[in-house]
């Protein structure tokens, strides 16, 4: 055949066939200008496709319309994932523009989707003959989450609820995008340039880091400190400059909040009165109330009854702690102990009482000695090796690849590794999928891991924090409930799991970074040589210093979280700003401690899915710490039938089943909090 007789490859990378390795999305082709023109052909596409199944002249079967259903719009779910990966992690203005643009979209043919009578006539039928059709467990369990997503989008409702709920959802969904770019412009203006002085007796690394990112922006003099958590907590453990200390905490913690372009309180106030309405037609006293329903908790009471078991103790520890750092502050003339001031302080307690360095630590923990860790972790456990990619295309500078094999050599999937801050990725730490694990397709899966860690200097090795390594290997966590799914339908792979069990599996996944075998091998500075045993058993004792602070930080915002979306109705003069301080006041909590996730920042819950879910994260943590427990009883970390139960009764079995009968299947029983509190050593 000639060469001109060929058909032309698309002028659009993303429409074409992917001629990529494993067929990856071609990240060296795309522009951004190619992502709206290939939404709009996908997005018809899907339409097209669910017009099909709905209009199917035959009698609805579970192969004609829960089985079609997971194959319509693959094309646009495809090109979806390979776009909102780069929009979360390299923001830029085009491909913001596009997130405007297209989220829209995607939320009306969601809407057209679940809402369409025809459709829902279909599955609700099949529904109600359930009885009859012979499925098997997994088709069982397919039907009855499409049944519930029809149901929980307002399927059943009156056609005019119906049309509410529908442009409510795209309201809501227009609004979370904004609060993402105004929170990621903020943080990106909020950066902070200081002198010399600012930053003596700043750790070396720091400083490097801070001296290389201010000569990258154009400084030729000057330290500059992004307005991120990776940049801002080490400079407050650290810094003995307190204006300086002030600087940097007032630059992370008001972003949002500052009554500029970029303010988020009244995209809050519209979300939760949008949420608000919505529960209401969808019959729930609130929008906790209606989230939970098909959570674990099931009821914003037993979320809430969990937490303050939890945040009581905590409290009484932050309390204790407080004196401790009071006194200390007091020598160096400071009356009241600021929020600015905890973390130096605690720092210096924690030097005095277990003779530890924060800097001193970090330089033992390297991230590539992590990462070596963090593989060799999973190879104990399930015998899987990673091997490096670099025939790869990726979406951004730094981002690396590893293929993921089992012990007789077979393939698992690919995992991408985006680990560094830039300016233009929102903030925090996240998995993601590029394709989800199917049997039904037959497709591998491929994740993303993200951290917004802080680069070295050039030729310099990268140290991370203990904190810093925690979320590496809670993050590959995740990565790993993805990779290692084995399901037939997509809907059901990995991570598609009630948010308050989504966390087990990488909560349970930290507890091997701080494992004395882990450290012991690979806490190793720059000259190869080991973390000292005295430095290693201080590191180890010092395991629940300051937990109060940590927990009643992070409980405050999942408290908040649920305080907020309980409400039935919005107070007329509701501002966010003193909503929280009125809330955090009636807690108890210390000024001197606040909260992790301030609500003008609360990405979780505004821009990321976790509304009315925060509490998830101690939710997961009973099972977490009460599953670890398991390889201790076993006296071997890397008990070989623990981990193979781990693995095939949980992280296998993405959502085929109930997650509860999933966890019991791993450890025989349902958990108790008393090894969290044990954990946090707050009991």
């Amino acid at each position: 055949m000639l060469a001109s007789s060929l058909p032309a490859p698309s002028a659009n990378p993303l429409l074409d066939r992917w001629a990529t390795p494993d067929g990856v999305p071609p990240y060296d082709r795309i522009r951004a200008e190619d992502y709206a023109p290939a939404f709009d052909a996908a997005l018809a596409e899907a339409q097209a496709d669910y017009r099909r199944i709905a209009d199917d002249p035959a009698a609805p079967s579970f192969a004609n319309t829960i089985e079609a259903m997971e194959g319509a719009g693959r094309q646009l779910g495809r090109i979806a994932s390979t776009f909102f990966t780069v929009a979360s992690a390299d923001a830029t203005d085009a491909i913001q523009a596009v997130e405007e643009a297209v989220t829209p979209k995607l939320i009306r043919l969601r809407n057209d989707t679940l809402l369409d009578p025809a459709l829902f006539a279909r599955v609700d039928a099949l529904w109600q003959a359930r009885a009859t059709l012979s499925l098997a467990p997994e088709q069982a369990r397919l039907l009855a989450e499409t049944h519930r997503r029809f149901l929980r989008a307002g399927a059943a409702l009156a056609p005019e609820a119906r049309a509410r709920v529908a442009a409510i959802n795209e309201e809501l969904a227009t609004l979370g995008v904004q609060f993402g770019q105004k929170l990621l412009a903020d943080q990106k203006a909020g950066s902070v340039l200081l002198t010399d002085a600012e930053v003596e007796g700043l750790p070396e690394d720091q400083r490097s880091a801070a001296a290389t990112a201010a000569q990258g922006a154009g400084h030729a003099e000057g330290f500059l400190f992004p307005a991120t958590r990776s940049a801002a907590e080490p400079f407050l453990t650290a810094a003995p400059n307190r204006a300086a200390r002030e600087k940097i905490w007032r630059a992370f913690v008001l972003r949002g909040d500052q009554g500029n372009a970029n303010d988020t309180n009244a995209i809050i106030a519209r979300m939760v009165t949008l949420r608000i309405e919505r529960a209401t037609l969808l019959g729930a006293e609130s929008h906790a109330d209606f989230v939970l329903q098909d959570q674990m908790a099931k009821t914003p009471a037993a979320a809430t009854e969990l937490l303050m078991r939890v945040y009581r103790p905590a409290l009484a520890r932050a309390q204790e702690e407080l004196a401790d750092i009071a006194a200390l502050a007091a020598q160096d003339g400071i009356a009241k102990v600021e929020p600015w001031d905890w973390r130096y302080y605690a720092e210096q307690v924690r030097k005095a009482r277990f003779g530890l360095d924060e800097a001193a630590v970090k330089q033992y923990l390297l991230l590539d000695n992590m990462v070596a860790a963090l593989f060799d972790t999973t190879h104990r456990l399930y015998g899987i090796t990673a091997h490096e990619r670099t025939d790869v295309p990726v979406y951004a500078e730094g981002v690396r690849v590893w293929e993921l094999r089992e012990a007789d050599g077979r393939t698992i999937g690919l995992f991408y590794a985006d680990w560094f801050a830039r300016p233009t990725k929102r903030p925090g730490a996240w998995m993601n999928s590029l394709r989800d694990q199917n049997e039904l397709f037959g497709e591998l899966p491929i994740v993303v891991n993200n951290q917004n860690i802080v680069p070295s200097a050039p030729g310099q090795p990268v140290q991370i924090s203990l904190d810093e390594t925690r979320t590496l290997f809670h993050e590959f966590g995740h990565g790993l409930h993805g990779l290692l799914s084995q399901v037939r339908y997509p809907s059901l792979s990995g991570t598609a799991v009630p948010r308050d069990f989504v966390e087990f599996p990488s909560q349970v996944y930290e507890h091997w970074a701080v494992a004395p075998e882990t450290l012991r091998r690979y806490a190793r500075d720059a000259a190869g040589e080991a973390m000292p045993e005295a430095m290693l058993q201080a590191l180890l004792d010092a395991r629940t210093f300051n937990q109060g602070y940590q927990t009643v930080q992070q409980l405050s915002s999942a408290l908040l979280d649920m305080r907020l979306h309980a409400l039935t109705a919005l107070p007329a003069d509701f501002h966010a700003r003193a909503w929280e301080a009125a809330e955090l006041k009636a807690l108890g909590v210390p000024e001197a401690v606040g909260m992790r996730h301030r609500l003008a920042q609360f990405s979780h819950i505004f821009d990321g899915g976790y509304s009315a879910g925060y509490y998830a994260y101690t939710w997961a943590e009973v099972m977490d710490a009460d599953g670890f427990d398991a390889f201790r009883e076993a006296g071997d970390l890397y008990d070989p039938a623990l981990a193979a139960r781990l693995r095939h009764e949980v992280l296998a079995r993405g959502n085929s089943r109930d997650p509860a009968e999933s966890y019991a299947a791993f450890r025989g029983r349902m958990p108790t909090p008393d090894a969290l509190l044990r954990n946090r050593g707050l009991h």
